[in-house]
């Protein structure tokens, strides 16, 4: 698996003569063969905001039967096409091919005796070989996309170190537009404090990641979030617009009754009392003798 995506980024940069826009042309395509997957988990998350108020009436519904509640929910879910883990979906997906990229890089900037690049992975005969052997940088838009942003900012401060920061708010900056992308879809969004907290937390986890790993690696995040907003914002258009078939919520009928609630009507219509009062009933006797 390293040697095919080594591969592919050497076939990119003899298309690209760049290393970042080897990266940005690499990730694309990976975008791309992971977009059915991607696009089904957008479907997934829009359609789970709009269904919150029908989730909060079988809450309420189902208050007392937590088994029946979820029965329930997992019946919904089934007949909406809803799957509710899909938020953690697309990071699931990009985690593989983030851990296989930072150690193609590392590979390919792997330092001999003396300092200089001795890049492993890819075929000698290549482009990005002849370019990376016996050079110390892997420059490219004015960036060694071989160092991170921690390592340029303890060695050499805050003035070098700045496009490296760039790098890493972009990451946090596109990772909070794509919670909100789903987020303003609902307009109930303040009765889902779960998909809140997860909007105001997600772009804070990538920080420290992205600071602490080469700035290659971080362009695969930064095209890879810009993919998948733009990826979002056509499902909401095609599919959740005007007219679209995303609007319709199919209400599947239930398989448990609801569990009566104390002091609710019963099947005759009448309240059904909470306890007898004996001292009442002791009253009625006396004046039927």
């Amino acid at each position: 698996m390293f040697d095919a995506i080594a591969g592919a980024l050497a076939f990119f940069y003899d298309l690209w003569p760049s290393y970042g826009g080897a990266i940005a042309l690499l990730t694309l395509v990976i975008m791309l063969v992971l977009s059915p997957l991607s696009i089904k988990s957008t479907r997934s998350m829009i359609k789970m905001q709009r269904v919150q108020p029908e989730l909060k009436r079988l809450q309420a519904q189902y208050k007392g039967d937590r088994e029946a509640l979820n029965r329930e929910m997992m019946a919904f879910y089934q007949a909406n096409n809803i799957n509710p883990f899909s938020s953690c979906l697309p990071m699931l997906l990009q985690m593989p091919v983030f851990i296989i990229l930072y150690r193609v890089l590392s590979g390919l900037t792997k330092r001999d005796e003396d300092g200089f690049f001795a890049p492993g992975y890819i075929s000698k005969d290549s482009a990005l070989y002849d370019a990376l052997h016996g050079t110390k940088e892997m420059l490219s838009w004015g960036i060694d996309l071989s160092r991170s942003a921690l390592q340029q900012l303890q060695d050499e401060g805050v003035g070098t170190a700045l496009p490296y920061m760039v790098l890493v708010v972009l990451v946090a900056g596109t990772a909070w537009y794509q919670q909100r992308q789903i987020a303003g879809r609902n307009p109930n969004a303040a009765a889902n404090p779960q998909q809140q907290m997860i909007g105001k937390i997600m772009p804070f986890i990538f920080v420290p990641i992205t600071i602490s790993i080469p700035a290659g690696v971080v362009i695969y995040f930064v095209v890879s979030n810009l993919v998948r907003i733009g990826q979002q914002a056509l499902v909401t258009k095609l599919e959740f617009g005007e007219g679209g078939s995303g609007n319709t919520i199919v209400t599947p009928t239930p398989s448990s009754p609801p569990p009566k609630q104390p002091g609710t009507k019963g099947t005759s219509g009448r309240v059904t009392p909470a306890a007898g009062n004996p001292a009442r009933n002791r009253n009625k006797k006396r004046k039927r003798k």
